[in-house]
């Protein structure tokens, strides 16, 4: 993803050495890049989790996995929830076992 050096240090709760730690800086564009890399990460999983089975016994992995039940089409091909739908719990839905 292209996470600098200084970013992974910190992340990782280590202290960068020398010189480069006292001049290397992070910056807020850092942040949101590793922010939006680590999103597209956490939704392109998703999406190969949902091409093996769109149901989980987990409860959690099923209620995120909904969209994906929800865009099927008739012949059982699956297309990709809308960005930024699987990250949002929708009011009204309940975590409770699906039948």
């Amino acid at each position: 993803m292209g996470v600098r050096y200084v970013l992974q240090s910190e992340r990782m709760g280590h202290e960068v050495p020398g010189m480069r730690g006292v001049y290397s800086h992070i910056t807020p564009g850092m942040r949101e890049a590793l922010t939006a890399g680590l999103q597209a990460l956490w939704e392109a999983c998703l999406r190969e989790r949902a091409r093996i089975a769109t149901r989980s016994p987990v409860r959690v992995l099923d209620v995120l996995l909904g969209p994906f039940r929800e865009n099927t089409n008739k012949i059982g091909s699956q297309s990709a929830p809308k960005t930024g739908h699987l990250n949002a719990r929708r009011p009204g839905r309940r975590l409770g076992r699906t039948s």
